[in-house]
């Protein structure tokens, strides 16, 4: 025992200390507790013991405030350069950001320019610039055969007709018009000076692009000459469900002559099958009351 007590003296000194300041200051408390207030003797004898405590806190108080003060001090030392090259970082890339958003919006400017540009080219005045130019032309002959119907007409290539030129019936407009009214009649096959050759869409070698149905459906309308009609063959079954007698047949979009939209006939039978059906159409003109016609010269499609 006695040689662990000389080993350890200040660990024994310490330990003697603590306690002796405990039981001293149990000894005041209960002395304050019993007779209210603290006895000037006591405090006399007390306070030799006591020095050194509050003395040793203070000086532990003092060091402790001393080592977190540095602590701090250096924490803020080495976080300083971390944290500023950090900002520098974030504020190149918000200039980078910046020197990207304001190269797209220059980009953007200048696209919306050039639209611009493009649509006041577009922008050409109705009067100047009509969607039709039609010339009025007499019926001088007509072909009549089981297979064939042609007519010949009084204006050629001096009157600047050409082939595959659009044939429309007669209508009140003439020269430079917007919008075509009347009915798809044929087209010009042979041109002469003064003269040219229509062949009509009852014709037997006639094939229009035409759109049947309330889904715009394309079909192909041939002539049928021995009835004076047009006839659309195999059509499914799908599309007859939509179709009824009297129903327009109109110039499909997608045709390369006529011009779109415009009236071709009317639906006058249908010819149920299986899976196909046989659509037969009246034309919008009577081959036998053909005595004017509309040539289109100048087509806005």
């Amino acid at each position: 025992m006695f040689v662990l007590l000389n080993r350890h003296k200040s660990v024994t000194f310490f330990l003697c200390f603590c306690m002796s300041s405990l039981i001293l200051s149990w000894l005041t408390v209960g002395a304050a507790r019993t007779s209210g207030s603290y006895d000037d003797s006591l405090k006399h004898k007390v306070s030799p013991f006591l020095v050194p405590i509050y003395f040793c806190s203070s000086v532990i108080t003092s060091i402790w405030s001393g080592v977190a003060c540095i602590g701090s001090v250096s924490t803020s030392v080495w976080q300083k350069p971390v944290e500023k090259a950090r900002l520098q970082e974030l504020e190149s890339q918000v200039e980078r950001l910046k020197c990207q958003l304001d190269a797209e919006e220059n980009r953007n400017r200048e696209s919306l320019n050039k639209l611009r540009e493009v649509c006041v080219n577009l922008e050409v005045p109705a009067e100047s610039s009509p969607a039709f130019r039609l010339v009025p032309a007499k019926v001088v002959a007509v072909e009549p055969t089981d297979w064939f119907r042609y007519l010949t007409i009084n204006k050629g290539s001096k009157d600047g007709v050409n082939v595959d030129m659009p044939v429309i019936t007669r209508s009140d407009l003439a020269g430079d018009v917007k919008y075509l009214t009347g009915a798809v009649v044929g087209k010009v096959v042979e041109v002469q000076a003064r003269s040219a050759r229509v062949q009509l869409i009852t014709d037997g070698l006639s094939v229009v692009a035409v759109t049947i149905g309330s889904q715009g459906d394309l079909a192909l309308l041939k002539g049928q000459p021995e009835i004076e009609k047009c006839a659309i063959d195999a059509i499914p079954s799908t599309t007859h469900d939509m179709l009824k007698k009297g129903d327009s047949v109109v110039v499909d979009e997608r045709s390369s002559i006529f011009p779109p939209q415009m009236l071709v006939g009317t639906i006058s039978s249908i010819e149920k099958g299986t899976h196909f059906c046989r659509i037969e159409v009246q034309p919008a003109f009577k081959f036998s009351m053909l005595r004017e016609v509309m040539v289109v010269l100048d087509a806005g499609y």
